[in-house]
């Protein structure tokens, strides 16, 4: 039998209080508690976060392929139905090849979006005709044995199951595709369709839907590969196209669609003996469309009282999950103030402590505590930026809560500050990115402000301006050709915005927007590809992180402490925020992108 030695690598270490070197697994002696610890991964119970949008929003999309390469094709949005297809590729739908007909309430199968099958549905009428996906375009191949619409289907191209559906009346019959012709099978037990189906053609799963009695259904049946079999109910009957995922008659869920009365958000996964309610959507819908299984799927499209959608969203069970965690505190507490490094080595600097006058401080952060160093030249409320806590640029801001804004520029050296070259425009409350050599300012106050000015380590020069002028603002970037700007506060009208913009070097351009928009928004990254936005006043102060994977915001987990007006300094993976205009104003969080519990060896 092996050694815990080496199992590990290691012997069982000896520390005072909780091991920062352990790794995942790893025994440690805790000698300050007399305790043997360990580290786990903090792991997700069940949550649906934002995906990329749809091209064209639209609900009764036939689907098909996995949560990370997905095609939806056809649906329905006004003033008709629709051949158009589009392809998921994890992070951002881009439109394909139509289909050769129009058509809404079609199943699809096939496991990614270069290989599957779409059969039945309406066109109007209710059709028999049936096409297959090669990755590149559309071919008609043989038809089911009969028209109908509101199918339940799953399997992939080459084995499919085509389950109940509708024609004058619901029906139960089933038919399998063996990639060139269909062959009938056993029936369902009870006659139904608008219900979700899920799995292989050997072992699958079909739940909910509308029966002739019965508006809504909560039936489950399995598919062993010949005969049907009744299991446990839903919690919750629904109809109205549910939408589903999974690989087998075990491991299956459903989410979405009408009990009757609303569209619901209701999620539930099924064990392969019961089901069990877990996170809801973010929008409640009916008529969507999913893929995926158990633990990892997509949900898009669809409609509600508020019309047809376009959102997706990505359902994790299980996954690592970051996590915000207490740092040592600042010596003084302060808002406005600049930022530079990453999380174990960071700099604070200037802000003001007392709501009024700007503030000269500066102080370092090792990764444990802050240390303060020599003082600004000049004392204010500040930007900066900086690829660490030996290495900054301060500039901009505004001496007292009632004074004029500056353009003072500073650079920090790890010892002192020595005055540089001006901004072109004095402002306060706006953001920048980069390095000491190579920075961008954007954005600021008085009144919201578009102006982009440009660092090459020893002048400003102004470029092209943000599409939307804002201040209190907070931004992404390593230097100054690659930066992130989001969130902020622009009038008229009063806004607290949810837009996001990209700079490529030469000009900025508007990206997907911020799940909330936010003033006084903290942020950090390491371009505009990467990065994470936190905190803000919403209003009020909100405590919301999301993550930004060059497409899309996802939201991921709150600070511990709702704040605004702070600053952050790290990547989207391992970031450091500080201060901020509500108490503790002292506060520091670290974020761990993948984070580990620790836990007593008794617990």
């Amino acid at each position: 039998m092996a050694t815990y030695k080496e199992k590990v690598g290691t012997s069982v270490v000896n520390y005072a209080g909780n091991y920062p070197g352990a790794v995942e697994g790893e025994l440690w002696y805790d000698s300050t508690n007399k305790d043997f610890k360990y580290n786990y991964p903090n792991v997700a119970t069940a949550a649906w976060a934002t995906g990329g949008d749809l091209g064209t929003g639209r609900a009764s999309m036939s689907n098909a392929g996995n949560a990370g390469d997905t095609i939806g094709a056809g649906g329905f949005y006004p003033p008709g139905r629709s051949a158009l297809a589009e392809i998921y590729n994890g992070v951002a739908w881009s439109e394909t090849a139509d289909l050769n007909q129009v058509r809404q309430l079609s199943p699809m199968a096939g496991a990614s979006s270069t290989s599957a099958v779409v059969f039945g549905g309406t066109e109007p009428p209710y059709t028999s005709k049936v096409e297959k996906w090669n990755g590149t375009s559309w071919a008609e191949v043989t038809d089911l044995p009969s028209a109908r619409q509101y199918v339940m289907g799953f399997g992939i191209t080459t084995a499919a199951i085509s389950a109940g559906g509708q024609t004058s009346t619901f029906i139960a019959d089933a038919d399998l595709y063996n990639g060139s012709s269909w062959a009938e099978q056993a029936s369902l037990n009870t006659a139904r369709g608008y219900g979700s189906g899920s799995g292989t053609a050997t072992t699958g799963l079909t739940a909910g839907g509308n029966t002739g009695p019965a508006p809504r259904a909560a039936l489950t049946e399995s598919w062993n590969g010949t005969s049907w079999v009744e299991e446990s109910d839903l919690n919750e009957a629904r109809g109205s196209g549910l939408a589903g995922s999974g690989t087998s008659k075990t491991s299956a869920m459903v989410f979405g669609g009408e009990p009757p009365g609303t569209p619901t958000a209701k999620t539930e996964q099924w064990n392969g003996t019961s089901w069990t309610e877990v996170g809801d959507l973010s929008t409640a819908r009916q008529y969507l469309a999913g893929s995926g299984s158990k633990t990892q799927a997509l949900a898009y499209g669809g409609n509600n009282p508020g019309g047809y959608l376009n959102n997706t969203e990505e359902f994790t069970s299980g996954g690592p999950v970051g996590a915000w965690s207490t740092g040592g505190a600042l010596n003084t507490g302060r808002r406005y103030l600049g930022r530079s490094g990453t999380q174990t080595s960071a700099l604070a600097f200037g802000g003001d402590a007392d709501g009024t006058n700007g503030t000269d401080l500066t102080e370092e952060y090792d990764g444990n505590s802050w240390t303060e160093v020599n003082n600004l030249n000049t004392a204010r409320r500040t930007m900066g930026c900086g690829a660490d806590n030996n290495s900054a640029l301060a500039f901009g801001g505004q001496p007292s809560d009632s004074g004029s804004v500056s353009n003072l520029t500073e650079s920090w050296n790890g010892t002192c500050w020595a005055a540089g070259n001006t901004l072109n425009n004095a402002r306060a409350t706006a953001a920048g990115s980069g390095i000491v050599t190579s920075a961008l300012c954007y954005g600021g106050t008085p009144t919201p402000r578009a102006y982009t000015e440009k660092w090459n380590g020893t002048c400003w020069a102004e470029v092209n301006d943000l599409n939307q002028g804002r201040y209190g603002n907070a931004g992404a970037g390593s230097v100054n050709s690659n930066a992130l700007c989001f969130g902020g506060f622009s009038s008229p009208p009063s806004t607290y915005e949810a837009k996001a913009e990209s700079w490529n070097d030469t000009c900025w351009t508007e990206v997907s927007d911020l799940n909330t928009g936010r003033y006084g928004i903290m942020g950090t990254g390491a371009s505009n590809t990467a990065a994470l936005a936190f905190g803000g006043e919403a209003p009020p102060n909100t405590g919301k992180t999301e993550d930004w994977n060059g497409v899309a915001w996802v939201e991921v987990a709150d600070l511990n402490v709702a704040q605004a007006d702070g600053n952050g300094a790290g990547t989207s993976t391992a970031a450091v925020a500080f201060g901020g205009a509500s108490s503790p104003k002292a506060m520091t969080e670290e974020w761990s992108g993948s984070s580990n519990t620790t836990k007593v060896l008794t617990d």
